[in-house]
């Protein structure tokens, strides 16, 4: 995880989720000392009115307000903020300022004034396109009475997942957090249900433990003073991981595709983590041309 002093991208749409968004952000950047950069999206023209009964820049001015305002109200005056309006679909706007930011940060099930003038999930888009770390919020979370001192870390065992790995291990080494792996594996389509799993436990349990001996210990080699540990279930990837994230601040995953059209998909596991935990999720898209 480079280092920046650049500030953290925040999409903003007025909806409750994208203000727990911006209370995540703006602790994030208060930790690494830099500032935010709020954007509000209008789908609409500069100066339409039909769109919406508010003239655009009413609106940002309504939104951006509101915004500055938590801010302030809950202790971070410190943290600067800056406020962009731009015209166009709330994905690509906030996918292009952000490419030069740590981070971008985006709430999951928008709901504000323009939400339904958008197609499809913005944080859905954000999350198969993105070129920085994307955490996304969930419209449940709260923050913690004190900090869990946990990352939850899926692990697929992909090549391209390392990158999130080394994200995730990074950021436990700078933050004195601990890493929480989780593997899930899915057994195979058809498998009877009324089958036990022995004799096929130890064949599973062998590719499990070889999926943490290439994905996960040369980084706890590289980081010894992060302390780890690796759990293995069965089950579907977002139910496996739900189980695990009541010990962690965060969760690392990994957001899989290249190439001219897998490069604008994301995989469905990754879909059904972000939209069932509880906690904020980053996902960490490897853009290694070489893998």
């Amino acid at each position: 995880m480079a280092t920046s002093t650049a500030p953290i991208v925040v999409g903003l749409d007025g909806s409750p989720s994208a203000l727990l968004a911006l209370d995540w952000a703006a602790e994030e950047a208060r930790t690494r000392r830099c500032g935010l950069t709020l954007v509000f999206a209008h789908p609409g023209e500069r100066h339409s009115l039909a769109v919406l009964d508010t003239a655009p820049q009413e609106l940002a001015d309504d939104i951006f307000d509101e915004a500055l305002d938590r801010l302030a109200e809950r202790g971070y005056r410190d943290v600067p903020a800056r406020t962009v309006l731009r015209y166009g679909l709330g994905p690509r706007i906030l996918l292009r300022a952000s490419l030069r930011a740590p981070m971008l940060v985006v709430g999951r099930q928008g709901t504000g004034r323009v939400a339904e003038l958008v197609m499809g999930s913005t944080s859905l888009a954000c999350a198969a396109r993105t070129r920085v770390p994307l955490t996304i919020v969930p419209d449940i979370w709260a923050p913690p009475a004190r900090p869990r001192h946990g990352v939850l870390l899926g692990v697929d065992g992909s090549v391209r997942g390392q990158a999130a790995v080394e994200y995730a291990f990074t950021l436990a080494a700078a933050r004195g957090a601990r890493i929480i792996a989780v593997h899930a594996m899915e057994l195979p389509l058809g498998y009877p249900a009324d089958r036990p799993l022995r004799p096929d436990a130890a064949r599973y349990e062998a590719a499990a433990a070889e999926v943490f001996r290439a994905s996960v210990d040369p980084w706890r080699a590289k980081y010894p003073a992060v302390r780890v540990t690796t759990t293995v279930e069965y089950g579907r990837p977002a139910h496996v991981l739900a189980e695990y994230a009541g010990g962690a601040d965060l969760a690392v995953i990994g957001g899989r595709g290249h190439g001219r059209i897998t490069g604008l998909l994301l995989g469905s596991s990754a879909r059904s983590i972000l939209r069932r935990l509880p906690i904020p999720v980053t996902v960490v898209r490897d853009l290694d041309p070489r893998r």
